[in-house]
């Protein structure tokens, strides 16, 4: 399996999602939808320095991208070039081990390293296509008219919720949804739903009907000829987003805790599928030498392990300029390995926030 796959960082599905944190609960009104910055906005990583914790202990360059000719140091500024490729101030990049998906090193040959390259967005977006609801409807709400609501008239409605949800480019959306109270004696509601303020047509009946116990009725156990629509899951809901990306197609399920009881209005759980592009937050370098990149939506990904060499004769390397020496027949060929193992000394962690 080639190294490349582990140490570059490419476009791929994240499973993030829409978690707590996306979810604005309100009354009667709608939030803002968080701002998302773009990879072109973000600015590139600036220049700092990476020492090896002995000096017997030496980082390997390559003298130019893809020459597999080597230099080495313990001691060396770095920076991320235009490319994202860490490199020094003569423009030779760092190499790293390749590393399997759990951050063992899958070989620590200097033959198999390869170059770090980073991307300031990480995975493909994941539209939202399901959306599940849980909350309590007071019973003792006001009755009110399905007819007349207005989304943008608190006084059409009884009660509000957002979630933020996510399109096929990878765009953030509000989604809020409506509760009137149809029925007081029947205790029946129906709900409407918004995407950034604009109200999205129902192409079927959106009721949810509750028993004299407050449970969803799908039965119509009251005998009050009403039930909830779908059981409580409705399905194919299509959402035009009006940017260019693609409709939303999403289930609404309300089946697992959605109550009518005289408690007060109160969003149980609300949660989203879907993901956007990642953001990248930080560079991580373990002292084993482990690189780790930490995305905005949660990600970790290890992007590989800095190879380390070492020599029977060290003080006989040749000498280049920038802190940079080169192998020569009385040092010897290089011995290489992990930071912390064997005869190689752990790295000083460092950390780096973009």
């Amino acid at each position: 399996m080639s190294a490349n796959k582990y140490l570059l960082v490419i476009s791929s599905l994240v499973l993030g999602g829409c978690n707590s944190d996306d979810v604005n609960i309100t009354n009667n009104y709608v939030t803002e939808t968080p701002v998302v910055i773009s990879p072109e906005e973000q600015k590139p990583i600036g220049e700092f320095e990476l020492k090896t914790s002995a000096e017997t202990d030496f980082f390997v360059v390559e003298k130019e991208l893809g020459s597999r000719e080597y230099y080495y140091t313990n001691s060396n500024a770095f920076h991320f070039d235009k490319d994202g490729v860490l490199v020094n101030r003569s423009g030779s990049p760092l190499l790293v081990f390749p590393v399997n998906h759990d951050g063992s090193s899958a070989s620590v040959a200097i033959s198999v390293t390869d170059h770090l390259r980073i991307s300031y967005a990480y995975g493909a977006p994941r539209a939202t296509d399901s959306v599940t609801f849980g909350v309590n409807l007071p019973e003792i709400d006001a009755e009110m008219s399905a007819n007349e609501f207005n989304n943008n008239d608190p006084l059409t409605f009884n009660h509000s919720a957002s979630v933020s949800v996510i399109d096929s480019l990878g765009d953030t959306h509000t989604l809020t949804f409506y509760f009137i109270h149809v029925g007081a004696e029947s205790n029946t509601w129906e709900y409407r739903i918004a995407l950034n303020g604009v109200t999205v047509q129902p192409v079927t009946e959106q009721i949810l009907d509750f028993n004299s116990n407050g449970l969803m009725d799908i039965n119509d156990d009251d005998l009050d000829g009403f039930v909830t629509t779908g059981n409580g899951l409705i399905e194919d809901v299509v959402i035009q987003t009006n940017n260019g990306a693609e409709d939303l197609n999403i289930s609404l399920d309300f089946s697992s805790d959605t109550t009518a009881l005289g408690n007060n209005f109160e969003v149980t759980s609300l949660s989203a599928s879907g993901s956007t592009v990642g953001r990248l937050k930080q560079m991580k370098i373990a002292s084993d030498g482990l690189i780790t990149l930490s995305y905005n939506n949660g990600r970790d990904e290890f992007a590989g392990r800095v190879a380390l060499a070492k020599f029977m004769s060290p003080y006989n390397l040749k000498p280049i300029g920038n802190s940079l020496w080169e192998e020569t027949d009385e040092s010897g060929e290089p011995l290489s390995g992990e930071a912390g193992s064997g005869n190689f000394h752990p790295l000083t962690p460092f950390v780096y926030d973009f």
